[in-house]
């Protein structure tokens, strides 16, 4: 949140109402409050933290147009790995595959060493059956962060797809030592290729 109303501890004790609200998962009563303090916003930071914790909340109620706009609002500010993965999976609720990889490649962008971006690329491109596009993103978030199971499932699953069992027995095996329920792999493969 920056510094966002630090000048003014009326303020910044509405956003932190805000945010507690959020935290309790009341996003529909913390939307209120934050656009009760939008017309408060008198620089950047305090512009930052209503816009960005507004998009937290409408993504949690499921208003995923107007939560990705305010992202994308946020993301104009202040460039953060986090917000531009959470547009990306955003614009994924909304069809826009096209859209949410543009998202997560910003992502990865602005922190090149986070696993998390090329991790969500994989997932999307498993998901739309890109299974190559699959190998490359997981491979990489797993270059970055080598405990990250998500990734090993990705890469088994998108190997099993591509009939090359003995990568798929390697990932699978990583995927389920690093915390992966090896049943929903092999569940999702027979979804996809009964």
């Amino acid at each position: 949140i920056r510094s966002a109303f630090s000048n003014d501890k009326q303020l910044e004790s509405q956003l932190f109402s805000a945010i507690h609200d959020y935290n309790q998962e009341k996003s529909d009563l913390a939307v209120k409050k934050l656009e009760k303090l939008r017309n408060e916003c008198h620089n950047s930071d305090d512009i930052y933290a209503v816009t960005c914790f507004t998009a937290l909340c409408l993504d949690d109620l499921g208003i995923y147009e107007a939560a990705a706009r305010q992202y994308k609002a946020a993301l104009n500010l202040y460039p953060n790995t986090t917000l531009a993965s959470n547009l990306g999976i955003c614009l994924e609720r909304l069809g826009d595959q096209q859209g949410a990889i543009d998202a997560y490649h910003y992502a990865s962008q602005i922190d090149p060493k986070n696993a998390y971006p090329h991790n969500n690329l994989a997932q999307l491109y498993v998901r739309t059956g890109e299974y190559e596009s699959a190998i490359d993103s997981a491979k990489l978030a797993v270059a970055m962060n080598s405990k990250m199971y998500q990734a090993y499932s990705a890469l088994a699953i998108s190997y099993a797809m591509l009939g090359d069992m003995d990568a798929y027995e390697k990932y699978y095996r990583q995927a389920v030592a690093n915390g992966s329920d090896g049943r929903k792999i092999k569940a999702f493969i027979k979804a996809l290729d009964p």
